[in-house]
C-alpha cells in the first residue's frame, strides 16, 4: 500500500468513536479542509462543518473548493456525509477515523485477515474476495468491532484502508474512500452516507445492512425468482466437464463428457446434475468473441450427441461464454469490440492477463476486456449464444467474469451486464443465465453464480452473512476447483489446487471437477462429493 510521506495537519472533527478528517481527491491533486475558513454548527446530535476553502501541498498552500461535512452522532452509530466541490472535478472523497487500535479486519468472505505494518486496503465491489457489500469491521483488543458501512443505493467503488501509524503500529487510521461515478463527472460530489458503530455482536449490524441492500437493489427472494427454471430447483450437483486447454490439450471431448455423465448417473439421479462445460468451444479463452463447436472435440454432431444424451439421462448442460473478453485478431473486432474496450476513470485501458502457457509472464496481448455497456459487443455476443441455444438446445449459458466491475467513464459495467442478460432472455426466455462471482448489486441480475476464491482457496458468498446471498442466489464451485484425483484445475490457469470439495450449505451447490480419468482414478473421493450432493438434495430441495 502506498502512502503520503508526510503528516498533513487536517482539521479534526470530534465524534464519540474518535476524531474524523476529510480528504478530497481530484484527478490532479489531493486537498484538505482549510482550517481558517471552517464554520461549525451544532444542533443536538448533529454537527455541520462548512469549509469555504481547501488546502493542498500537505496544508502549505490554499486554493478554491469547498466542503460540507454533516455528522450525526447518536447512541450506537455515527453517520457522516460529505458534499465536496472543486472546479477540477471530484474523483473520490476519503473520510478518515483516526487513532484506532490496530486489529484484524473482519466481515469478509474469507474470514478475518491480519493488518501488516504496511497496512491493508480492502475493496468493494469485488466478486471473488474482499467485499461483496460495502461493510467492513476492525477488531479491537477488548473484543468489540468497529464497523463501517456505506449506505449507498447504487454500485460505486469503495475502498477501506487500515493504515497503522509508522511510529506506533499498534494504532491505526481507518480510511473510508468513496469514488464518484466516472460516467457522471462533476465538480460536486455528494458522498453516500458512511455509518460507523462499535459493537460486540456483528449479527444485528449485518442484518440491518442486508435489509438496506435488499431494498436498494430490489432483490427478489430465491423462491420468487422468475429466472430460475424448475430443473435448477432440483439441482444438487454441478459437474465441471473440462474440454480443451488454451494450449490445445484435450481433457474430455464431447463423447467423453457424455460418458462421464453416464457413469455419474449410476451413482446419483441425473436429474440432479447440471453439467458445466469450460473449454467446450476449442482452445480455452483463445477465441473468446467467436463461439462455436470444435471439430477436435467432436464437431456439431458430437456436441448434439452430448446434449441429446444428457437430456435422455435427465441431466442439464451449461456451456461457458465470455461476457467481456474478446480476441483482438477476430474478424470484425474493430467494429463490435474495439470502441467498447474497458477504460479506467482516467480514460486509460486497464492491462491484465494470466499466464496461459507456463511462460511465467503476463503479456498475452491477444485478449481485450470489453465493457458490456457497449451495445455492438452485447448484440454480437447475445446473438451467438441465442443462435447456439436454438440450434443445440442446451439449458443454460454461463457468462465468464460477469461480476467484473470497473468505474468506466463510457458506461456502467453493471448496467451493461443487466442489458446483456435482458437481450439473452428476450431471445431465449427459457435459458438459465449463470455467471462468475458475485457482489450485492448483481444479485438480482443473475441467479446462479460461481463461488469466489483468493489465490485458489475457495471463498463463499454466503459468508459472513448467509441471508444476504442465500436469500436471492445460489453458487457452485469456481472453475479453479481441483479435481479429486489429481488436483488438476483442467482448463483453468491455476494448474493445480488442493481444494476439491465444498461445504454443504444451502447457498453452495456441491461441485465435481472432471478431467481425463477423474472418475476411475479417485472413485472414493468422487463418491464423497456425490454423497454431499445427495445430502444437499435431502436438506434443501423440495
Amino acid at each position: 500500500m502506498h502512502d503520503l510521506s508526510f503528516r498533513w495537519p487536517h482539521p479534526r472533527i470530534t465524534t464519540s468513536l474518535g476524531p474524523i478528517t476529510v480528504r478530497i481527491h481530484t484527478g490532479e491533486n489531493v486537498y484538505g479542509l482549510d482550517p481558517d475558513t471552517l464554520r461549525v454548527d451544532t444542533d443536538g446530535a448533529t454537527t455541520t462543518v462548512v469549509a469555504d476553502g481547501l488546502t493542498w501541498a500537505g496544508g502549505q498552500e490554499r486554493g478554491p473548493g469547498s466542503a460540507v461535512v454533516r455528522i450525526e452522532d447518536e447512541p450506537g452509530a455515527v453517520r457522516v456525509s460529505v458534499r465536496a466541490t472543486h472546479r477540477d472535478g471530484i474523483r473520490c472523497v476519503a473520510v478518515v477515523l483516526h487513532d484506532q487500535p490496530t486489529g484484524d479486519v473482519t466481515a469478509l468472505r474469507e474470514g478475518d485477515l491480519p493488518v501488516p505494518a504496511t497496512g491493508r486496503v480492502v475493496q468493494y465491489p469485488n466478486g471473488w474476495f474482499d467485499l461483496a457489500t460495502p461493510l467492513l469491521g476492525l477488531r479491537r483488543p477488548d473484543g468489540t468491532v468497529t464497523v463501517a458501512r456505506s449506505l449507498d443505493g447504487e454500485v460505486r467503488s469503495k475502498r477501506f484502508a487500515v493504515v497503522p501509524h509508522f511510529d506506533a503500529p499498534d494504532t491505526c487510521d481507518l480510511e473510508l474512500i468513496a469514488d464518484a461515478a466516472a460516467t457522471r463527472p462533476s465538480a460536486e460530489f455528494d458522498v453516500p452516507v458512511w455509518e460507523l458503530r462499535r459493537t460486540a455482536d456483528l449479527a444485528p449490524v449485518l442484518a440491518e445492512h442486508t435489509a438496506h441492500v435488499r431494498a436498494a437493489y430490489a432483490l427478489p427472494t430465491w423462491e420468487e425468482r422468475t429466472d430460475v427454471p424448475a430443473w435448477l430447483r432440483r439441482t444438487s450437483l454441478v459437474v465441471s466437464l473440462n474440454g480443451m486447454h488454451f494450449t490445445g490439450r484435450v481433457f474430455l471431448d464431447y463423447d467423453g463428457m457424455l460418458d462421464a455423465l453416464r457413469q455419474l448417473g449410476e451413482q446419483i439421479d441425473p436429474a440432479h446434475i447440471l453439467a458445466y462445460l469450460p473449454g467446450w468451444e476449442g482452445r480455452y479463452y483463445r477465441w473468446y468473441g467467436r463461439f462455436d463447436v470444435d471439430e477436435r472435440l467432436g464437431g456439431a454432431e458430437g456436441f448434439r450427441r452430448l446434449i441429446d444424451g444428457a437430456h435422455q439421462l435427465g441431466a442439464r448442460i451449461m456451456p461457458m461464454f465470455g461476457a467481456n473478453v474478446a480476441a483482438r485478431d477476430l474478424p470484425g473486432f474493430e467494429t463490435w469490440a474495439a470502441p467498447g474496450q474497458l477504460l479506467n476513470p482516467s480514460g486509460h485501458t486497464p492491462i491484465g492477463s494470466v499466464d496461459w502457457d507456463a511462460s511465467r509472464h503476463f503479456d498475452h496481448s491477444w485478449g481485450a476486456l470489453i465493457n458490456p455497456s457497449y451495445e455492438p459487443w452485447r448484440r454480437h455476443l447475445a446473438e451467438q449464444i441465442v443462435r447456439l441455444h436454438h440450434e443445440y438446445g442446451f439449458d443454460a449459458a454461463f457468462l465468464d467474469i460477469s461480476a467484473m466491475y470497473n468505474n468506466d467513464p463510457r458506461g456502467s459495467t453493471t448496467a451493461g451486464l443487466q442489458a446483456l442478460v435482458d437481450l439473452l432472455r428476450d431471445g431465449s426466455p427459457d435459458l438459465l443465465i449463470a455467471g462468475e462471482a458475485w457482489f450485492d448489486g448483481i444479485g438480482g441480475i443473475i441467479p446462479l453464480v460461481q463461488a469466489g476464491h483468493r489465490d485458489t482457496v475457495p471463498t463463499h458468498h454466503d459468508q459472513p452473512d448467509q441471508a444476504l446471498f442465500t436469500g436471492t442466489n445460489r453458487s457452485f464451485g469456481h472453475i479453479c476447483l481441483g479435481d479429486p484425483a489429481h488436483g488438476s484445475t483442467g482448463v483453468h490457469e491455476a494448474g493445480y489446487n488442493a481444494h476439491w470439495r465444498l461445504p454443504v450449505r444451502e447457498g453452495v451447490i456441491p461441485t465435481l471437477t472432471v478431467v481425463d480419468d477423474t472418475l476411475t482414478a479417485a472413485p472414493d473421493r468422487v463418491a464423497l462429493i456425490v454423497q454431499d450432493a445427495q445430502e444437499y438434495a435431502a436438506k434443501y430441495l423440495s
